[in-house]
């Protein structure tokens, strides 16, 4: 990268940036709330998106996608199959590499690139922009709604700016907003359904449970895993329903959900184990023989946390020349989730250093969100006791499953920050909770101070480099 294109790069994240810095260091001055500041931040990150998307190639960072000019069972062939047949795959998935997942996404994509076609373009060449851009709505809606959820939970001034900012320049989403697998689709409805979940907790209306019902529903017609969000949504129900005096009302309510979530959900499986007798969460397996694969026992994986793994901010590969597979996974989920498995700017080392603050920023902001969410529970914390389970249950089941996940699948590519978008949210709303109940320094624990200024810092930082790194991006060679 040249010298000026680094400082046009200081100059374009500075504008982007600009409604971040306001908010989180300067006061208030006239009509530029938190809020309206929130919503500058939401537009420069729906820029930076449309950037991202410009200047990413057609299939880079792409997850299991596969090229649209070549017939393939990846994603991209999942899509032209159902925009050629105009029906599901009458074979076992399981055959097929990528088309076990459940085929909302792709049906949703071959509609997109059948009007594309319809119009007289050439749809396969413009295939993966067109999707790209798809997704990246879908990202700047992700950011929207979760903007909405901080507002929902009580968040206002420096910890709503600084939750906010928290989600809208996180890396994994700016990533996930140039894909044109079924990731960041199935991240909306999740982030969906937890902010309808809000809305529920607070009046118990019918319209929020039936919302809930289809986002989940819809979000595991996506993706499975948007299944994992169905404990803390169960909680928050439960809870709801030891405290109403009117139970009829809640469980005719609940009945309702289960026949719209229910159906939805679960019928790829039902389907699929019917016909071809695939088990429910099939996940194919990588063999042992593959350049990723992780020969390290699963306690050494969980319990190592030595120095010479945090030398390097990106994911190591043996087959790029690393000297080990990444394989810890919570410290190859801190590499990914601001860079996923790529390693940038090798020949700079200017932005290797921005991109070594960006990993530590994002590391330090990780690791005190889980910490924020433990505080929740704390005596003065005011946040209902069903919103601490959605926040809780959400990130821990998340985490939980993750894990797991890395242990069953032991590859490199197993540890990916997309198994876990909900971490981001619910981690962010337990962060702006944290700087809010220590906003008043006299009556606040000095230990919790500390990281609530800390927590504030980081997320700032993380924010502000990751909008530089990701607008710098456009410059490189």
């Amino acid at each position: 990268m040249e010298e000026v294109s680094v400082v046009t790069a200081v100059l374009l994240t500075l504008l982007l940036v600009f409604p971040l810095g306001y908010g989180l260091f300067l006061k208030k001055k006239g009509r530029l709330t938190a809020e309206r500041i929130c919503i500058l931040m939401l537009v420069s990150g729906c820029i930076l998106r449309l950037m991202y998307v410009v200047y990413t190639k057609d299939y880079q960072r792409q997850h299991d996608a596969g090229r649209f000019y070549k017939e393939n069972s990846n994603h991209s062939g999942y899509i032209m199959y159902l925009m050629e047949n105009h029906s599901l795959p009458d074979s076992d998935p399981r055959d097929h590499l990528q088309f076990y997942h459940p085929p909302l996404h792709h049906i949703i994509s071959a509609v997109i690139l059948s009007i594309v076609k319809a119009i007289g373009l050439d749809y396969i060449r413009l295939a993966p922009n067109v999707l790209q851009a798809v997704s990246a709505v879908y990202s700047s809606v992700f950011c929207i709604l979760s903007y909405r959820i901080m507002k929902r939970i009580g968040l206002k001034d420096r910890a709503l700016t600084a939750a906010t900012a928290a989600v809208t320049f996180h890396p994994t989403l700016i990533i996930l907003s140039g894909s044109f697998n079924n990731d960041m689709l199935s991240s909306l409805f999740a982030v969906t359904a937890i902010l309808f979940t809000v809305r529920w907790a607070e009046k118990k209306s019918f319209g929020s449970i039936v919302a809930i019902a289809f986002a989940i529903g819809l979000g595991m017609l996506t993706k499975l895993t948007v299944g994992l969000l169905a404990p803390a949504v169960a909680a928050v129900f439960l809870v709801a329903l030891i405290k109403e005096k009117n139970r009829k009302r809640l469980i005719a309510q609940f009945f309702v959900f289960g026949v719209i979530c229910v159906p939805l959900g679960l019928c790829w499986s039902i389907r699929n184990y019917i016909k071809f007798g695939m088990p429910p969460g099939y996940v194919p397996k990588l063999s042992e023989r593959s350049g990723q694969y992780i020969d390290v026992s699963p306690v050494k994986r969980l319990l190592d946390f030595s120095l010479h793994q945090f030398s390097s901010p990106f994911t190591q590969w043996e087959w790029n020349g690393a000297e080990y597979n990444e394989y810890n996974p919570v410290i190859a989920l801190m590499k990914n989730a601001m860079f996923d498995e790529e390693t940038f700017f090798n020949n700079s080392i200017t932005m290797q250093s921005f991109c070594t603050a960006l990993f530590f920023a994002g590391a330090v902001t990780a690791v005190l969100s889980a910490a924020a969410v433990v505080l929740m529970w704390r005596k003065r914390e005011k946040l209902s006791l069903e919103l601490k389970l959605l926040f809780t249950l959400t990130f821990a089941v998340v985490f939980i499953n993750y894990l797991v996940f890395c242990i069953r699948y032991p590859q490199v590519c197993t540890e990916n920050m997309r198994y876990c978008v909900p971490l981001i949210v619910s981690g962010s709303a337990a962060l702006g909770l944290l700087i809010q109940n220590a906003s008043d320094r006299e009556k606040t624990n000095a230990v919790i101070y500390a990281l609530a200024k800390t927590a504030r810092i980081s997320m700032t930082a993380m924010s502000v480099l990751s909008a530089f790194v990701y607008a710098s991006k456009i410059f490189e060679r």
